[in-house]
């Protein structure tokens, strides 16, 4: 594995130097007995200033009409703020266009109106209408809301100048950022002679937050400059921190009496459809209707929630992206179903998320993928599925419990999960975790229990260690893992030290775990630099070295990469990485149907050239090519990932890699091809049409959604889905269409 896949991707062996033993006790004793560091050590840049502005209450009667146009008479009452600051390109310098921000409240909502100045508006940028689409093609408004002023966890609040919709929720300063969330909001946007403006209402029922009579929120707000390629920052412009760290927001005072109804909302679905498989007379038609409950949510509190789901669907996700494995690990695939997607921020534990937003982790102890989902991705029904997610003087605790039906060859399992996370000093924790799967038909069993730490200290320094044992029916012994990490990260430096350990009969069956009966360590060290070139903005050099140990006493795998990425004012980036890497198999693995790989050593080298093309043309992307040795032959794997933006309404991705792969027991070809097309009417008309196709396994998906958002909240779907699998030149059809109405009851 390479580098760049740690910081991009994917980062998930002779016996190793006897040192790296001794690093790791050093980092866990410094992880699991932090009390010895004076205060000052661990304070974070809450110490610092942070910019506050005061809400204006609404008297009553009174709202903004959420049009996009400031016009209302309201908005001149409101207070205003402005004055945003560089990030990029001119750290600390004033934003090169003005920004100004008001606020107002009234007893059920916050409203912000927001005018983007721009001295040449017909350069903004405004391509996009799906709802959340992250929007880096873009100009953008982002505002974030810390209702419980922890300075950790936030909520994330994104529009583009056609008003359209991308929210997330920010756990542990970033740590986590699930884009998947949604909830109830509005927002509208016009573009003028003078720029641009937007109007946001977030109902407070959206938001929940302490149930005290007056208020103070952590804040802030982000403004993207797509065509300069500037962010600009209401507080905490350091290019130490991302928008994200929450703890560098400034705050929104002045908040009372503010109402969050009952906190009760019922959306229930009905679903109607059929699906065709080839049978012995042609095809097979199956009735696919049905109704239920996919989510009750009540707040028992002002800081916790309950959500039960009957029956649920998830016939509106989308599906996965085609995926060619050439490792002997288990690919790892994210989760899409809203259900378990709301509050996974706070289940997560396992390999602390990097800086980068893609990584693959190493290890999960719970991956919802596990309920309701065939180990292929194959849905298994879920009879009923109950969770609670809350937070009590700084105690963040989740709760989660499933059961699913009797789908052959699956027996009904229950599956449980409870989380919990105490918040220590500013910005670290402690907390633990329990999963237990459990199959009533056989009375099989897995159970994992495990212990965390993540501790903040100087600002820029982070030690995490874990630890974790598994209990499943039939294995004894040698079923444990732990891990320790110190980051430092800053402007100028990056630096990774990590040892991990996992036991070859450790089970996280709920969760996901790359490899196991390994001792891994890895070292990285990134330097960034701001050379005195006009049309540089950034040259990143790194160097990783990583190692995995085999419990049979031998070094199974051994990566050494250097990473060169050259990044231009413009926005495109170009980049190399030179691979070094050692693989001994005490087994073959097949790599391919046709081919497999011999036991034996092997040490090969190659390396990795790329570029990436800025986001904010109408045609960007991504293209690279690895050139090399590859076990004991060569592999060219090649890519190409373009966006076109041909106009608002309509846009193309296509996602397509090439692997030749040449071994001294075979030569083969793999191909993967990820499509999709996007037609948006408005933003609540939209349409995709997604083809997926691998020759491996000869399987070609075509998919098409047509989702209607009808008001906030409730959707309107239409899914058309064909699978055909080619078989000795026969093809094998299998077609669905469904049709989906939810509609939601607050009270």
């Amino acid at each position: 594995m390479s580098l760049r896949d740690h910081l991009r991707r994917a980062r998930a062996s002779q016996k190793g130097p006897p040192q790296r033993l001794r690093w790791a006790a050093l980092f866990l004793n410094l992880a699991v007995f932090p009390a010895f560091p004076c205060p000052d050590l661990i304070a974070s840049s809450q110490a610092g200033s942070h910019r506050e502005i005061r809400a204006v209450r609404l008297t009553a009667g009174e709202k903004p009409r959420i049009d996009g146009l400031l016009d209302d008479a309201v908005w001149a009452n409101a207070s205003v703020t402005g004055d945003f600051v560089q990030r990029d390109p001119e750290e600390g310098a004033p934003a090169t266009e003005s920004t100004e921000v008001r606020v107002l409240y009234d007893q059920d909502s916050l409203y912000f109106g927001v005018r983007c100045y721009d001295s040449r508006p017909s350069l903004i940028r405004a391509t996009e209408l799906r709802r959340d689409d992250a929007l880096d093609n873009d100009d953008s408004f982002s505002l974030l809301l810390d209702t419980f002023l922890d300075r950790r966890n936030a909520k994330l609040f994104r529009t583009n100048p056609l008003g359209t919709q991308y929210d997330a929720l920010i756990t542990e300063e970033g740590n986590d950022l699930n884009k998947e969330w949604d909830d109830i909001w509005s927002s509208e946007a016009r573009i003028d002679d003078k720029g641009w403006t937007v109007e946001i209402r977030i109902p407070f029922k959206s938001l929940r937050g302490p149930a005290s009579p007056v208020q103070t929120w952590g804040l802030n707000f982000e403004r993207i400059i797509r065509r300069k390629n500037e962010l600009t920052y209401w507080s905490g412009y350091s290019r130490s921190y991302k928008f994200w760290n929450v703890s560098q927001a400034g705050t929104v005072s002045g908040l009372e009496g503010v109402r969050t109804g009952l906190g009760l909302r019922i959306t229930p679905y009905v679903l109607g459809g059929f699906s065709a498989v080839p049978g012995d007379r042609g095809n097979d038609y199956s009735n696919e209707s049905t109704a239920g409950l996919d989510d009750l949510k009540i707040s028992l509190s002002s800081s916790i929630t309950a959500d039960l789901a009957v029956n649920p669907d998830f016939a509106q996700t989308d599906v996965d992206a085609a995926q060619i494995n050439l490792t002997r690990f288990t690919l790892f695939y994210p989760e899409k179903r809203q259900f378990f997607l709301e509050g996974a921020d706070i289940f997560r534990f396992g390999t602390p998320p990097t800086r980068f937003a893609d990584i693959i982790p190493e290890l999960l102890v719970f991956h919802s993928r596990r309920v309701g989902l065939s180990p292929d991705g194959e849905p298994i029904p879920i009879l009923a599925g109950g969770k609670v997610t809350g937070k009590y003087r700084g105690l963040q605790f989740a709760g989660l419990n499933a059961q699913t039906m009797t789908d052959d060859p699956y027996p009904g399992a229950n599956f449980a999960v409870v989380r919990a996370k105490q918040s220590i000093f500013s910005r670290s924790y402690v907390g633990g975790i329990i999963t237990n799967k459990y199959v009533p038909e056989d009375g099989y069993y897995n159970r994992v229990v495990g212990l965390d730490t993540n501790f903040v200290l100087f600002d820029k320094l982070t030690i995490s260690a874990l630890a974790s044992k598994s209990f499943t029916r039939g294995t004894n012994g040698r079923d444990s893992a732990w891990m320790a990490i110190a980051r430092w990260t800053d402007s100028n430096f990056d630096v990774d030290l990590e040892h991990a350990s996992f036991d070859e009969n450790y089970n996280p069956e709920m969760g996901y775990l790359s490899r196991a009966g390994v001792v891994r360590d890895r070292v990285m060290l990134g330097w960034k630099a701001r050379p005195a070139v006009s049309w540089i903005r950034q040259l990143y050099l790194a160097s990783g070295h990583q190692w995995y140990e085999s419990y049979k006493g031998f070094l199974e795998s051994r990566d050494n990469d250097t990473l060169v990425i050259l990044d231009f004012q413009s926005g495109d980036s170009v980049g190399v990485e030179v691979l070094h890497d050692y693989e001994n198999l005490d087994e073959p693995f097949q790599i391919h149907p046709d081919v497999a790989v011999p036991a034996g050593s092997y040490t090969f080298t190659g390396a990795d050239m790329f570029a990436t093309a800025y986001a904010g043309r109408r045609v960007s992307g991504r293209v690279h090519c690895r050139t090399g040795g590859f076990y004991d032959g060569s592999i060219v794997n090649a890519g190409i990932s373009p966006l076109v933006k041909l106009t608002q309404n309509v846009s193309f991705e296509l996602a397509y890699d090439y692997n030749d792969v040449r071994l001294s027991t075979g030569h083969f070809t793999a191909q993967v091809v990820n499509s999709r097309v996007n037609v948006n009417f408005t933003n609540k008309w939209l349409t995709s049409a997604t083809v997926r196709y691998d020759n491996v396994s000869s399987g070609f998906l075509f998919n098409f959604r047509l989702n209607y958002i009808y008001r906030p909240g409730d959707d309107f779907f239409i899914v058309y889905n064909e699978q055909r699998n080619f078989e000795n030149g026969n093809a094998l059809v299998e077609r669905q269409l469904l049709l989906k109405l939810t509609h939601s009851f607050d009270f």
